[in-house]
């Protein structure tokens, strides 16, 4: 959601940037521009005392989210018009995005992070015919994500820097291609240095990881909007990544596996005769580079042999009337020869008015890595709280919380020390914990 209005934004950044007002006056006629953004931020504590804990299991990509987020998170979003043609539809549009987040213990810390992930330029209504609606751009871009809220699960995210076009019109369904580039380091053996022993304080020798650059070029291309069965809508994806690696990687040893990665999503709208229900659902295919079956980071060190496949299924219940709505949603993850993770949570709301709530989200997750004990974790939170409007995405939202998580044997010894299900975590030895808090959440 964006609220629009209509400022001189080059004149703006002129003034702030200490530039005369002079040169800032000469700017052309305002421009619409588009403000919105996202918030959430809040306070907690742990049952045995302390700041707030989060519960997420090793080895499992996500975590249920009500009463179960530690950090104070912002996006901000300035989205402005630069020029529409005079005899036509075609308008250039810049799109730019900042973040923030910081731990709720830390208060005008130096231990904020921010970042920019967006900010890319699009040109809009290029043609006519099957491109009258199609788009061009460039940029780095959160590039049609697909997610499922409660456990903030990004399951198909090519985001990044890259350019394509989107939006062709073949009549049965929407063209879209992007051009994405993914790089970092891996690791290409190790070599002994002599360092510093702390504790002894004697010179010993030390293994250490040596690495080096490489990347891989995408090729994301997907067919959307396709009609399938009545309310039903079909999304299909493939991406073609190809080894790019440095002269230097290779000479380091770096073979560079290609990769592919395959998506089908079907969303069925109106269910059950209600206009706001859904159900999506989504199997996904990866091997090689995208083995990982993340196209926004893909697993650089790789082999052609490694694959994985994954199912993604979501519903939400949006009653026109009634007190009830909620969002549901099970995954199942193998990552063959590596790890099995199935995932199973819902978050059901009864609205006693059409501000009052009672949300109560509960969430299971099970890792099972190759040849090693299942790891297990439950959480169960239940929130009251006061939003603006009965629907399950009405936005502010203030809420309580009070959250329990229990979890066994293999996840304690499998979490890195410090963590929350860790020996050494907010619980000592306990398998079980709850925190409590309250919290505030907004998108505009």
């Amino acid at each position: 959601m964006t609220t629009n209005i209509r400022i001189k934004p080059l004149a703006t950044a002129l003034a702030l940037a200490g530039l005369p007002a002079i040169a800032a006056a000469q700017l052309a006629s305002p421009v619409p521009l588009e403000f919105g953004g996202y918030i959430r931020s809040g306070a907690g504590s742990a049952s045995k005392g302390g700041e707030q804990v989060c519960f997420q299991l090793p080895g499992a990509a996500a975590k249920y989210r009500l009463g179960n987020e530690c950090e104070t998170y912002g996006e901000l979003v300035f989205n402005a018009q630069l020029y529409k043609a005079p005899d036509s539809d075609l308008t250039f549009k810049l799109n730019t995005m900042t973040s923030l987040k910081v731990a709720n213990s830390e208060f005008d810390s130096g231990n904020t992070t921010t970042a920019l992930p967006q900010a890319w330029v699009q040109a809009l209504n290029i043609g006519t015919g099957a491109f009258s609606k199609a788009s061009l751009w460039a940029g780095r871009r959160y590039y049609q994500r697909q997610d499922v809220h409660i456990n903030d699960f990004f399951y198909w995210n090519n985001s990044g820097n890259g350019g394509g076009i989107e939006g062709i019109d073949l009549g049965f369904g929407q063209l879209s291609y992007a051009l994405r580039r993914s790089s970092g380091d891996v690791t290409t053996g190790s070599t002994t240095q002599f360092q510093l022993d702390p504790t002894t304080g004697q010179i010993v020798p030390t293994a250490v990881a040596t690495t080096a650059r490489a990347s891989v070029l995408g090729h994301d291309f997907r067919l959307s909007g396709i009609d399938v069965n009545p309310d039903g809508k079909l999304t299909l994806g493939i991406d073609l990544r190809t080894s790019n690696a440095t002269d230097a990687a290779k000479a380091a040893g770096v073979k560079g596996a290609n990769g592919q990665f395959f998506n089908i999503s079907h969303q069925q709208n109106g269910l059950f005769g209600e206009p706001k229900s859904f159900n999506r659902l989504v199997l996904q295919y990866g091997r090689g580079v995208v083995s990982n079956l993340s196209a926004l980071a893909p697993n650089l060190a790789a082999s052609s042999d490694d694959k994985s496949w994954r199912v993604v299924e979501q519903v939400l219940i949006e009653p026109e009337t009634g007190p009830w709505n909620g969002l549901a949603t099970v995954v199942y993850e193998n990552q063959q020869d590596k790890q099995k993770w199935l995932s199973v949570g819902a978050r059901p709301v009864y609205h006693f008015t059409d501000a009052w709530s009672l949300a109560v989200e509960a969430g299971h997750d099970q890792v099972t890595p190759q040849g090693g004990a299942v790891r297990r974790l439950d959480k169960l939170t239940i929130a009251p709280q006061i939003s603006a409007g009965r629907y399950f995405n009405s936005r502010p939202t203030l809420r309580l919380f009070y959250t329990f998580a229990k979890w066994n044997d293999a996840a304690q010894k499998a979490a890195v020390a410090g963590d929350t299900l860790s020996a050494t975590g907010a619980f000592g030895s306990s398998k079980t914990g709850s925190t409590f808090g309250v919290q505030a959440e907004t998108w505009w």
